[in-house]
């Protein structure tokens, strides 16, 4: 049977980090961690390697770009899917999310049930075997063709 899963949330408010680890759990992968800073989310998601990294822009300390940029800079985690959950969705925002090496980007206003679609998504593909470990880039390429 292969491993579940493996989602780290970087997320400053404790109400939010509790909706999505519920809805993490839900569908079927595992919640490898959580931080409310980005130095704290950059050194847990170097040692957890997890399978998909959810990212606010606005944190307790530093900002979701300094994770994504550390991320980038340094090569952690290459086979991650990086996605921006954020309440400041705009223009710029998303150009630089992608830059610094987002896989997607959402609107947490309007989006969450999106984020929250694609992550039941990647866990069924887990679970069903059709997905490999460390093949994440591949299997976002199917589950964004599919949407």
């Amino acid at each position: 049977m292969s491993k579940p899963l493996q989602v780290y949330i970087v997320e400053d408010s404790p109400i939010i980090q509790r909706s999505l680890a519920s809805a993490i759990v839900a569908a079927g992968a595992e919640l490898s961690g959580c931080s409310a800073d980005a130095q704290t989310a950059i050194a847990d998601v170097f040692a957890l390697e997890p399978d998909v990294i959810l990212i606010d822009i606005y944190l307790a300390s530093g900002n979701g770009f300094d994770v994504l940029r550390a991320l980038q800079d340094h090569s952690l985690v290459p086979g991650a899917i990086k996605v921006v959950l954020t309440n400041y969705a705009d223009a710029e925002y998303q150009n630089l999310s992608i830059r610094l090496g987002a896989d997607r980007f959402f609107d947490k206003f309007s989006e969450t049930s999106q984020a929250l679609a694609l992550i039941d998504t990647l866990a069924a593909e887990r679970r069903s075997g059709s997905a490999r470990p460390r093949s994440s880039s591949t299997l976002l390429n199917r589950v964004s063709a599919a949407a």
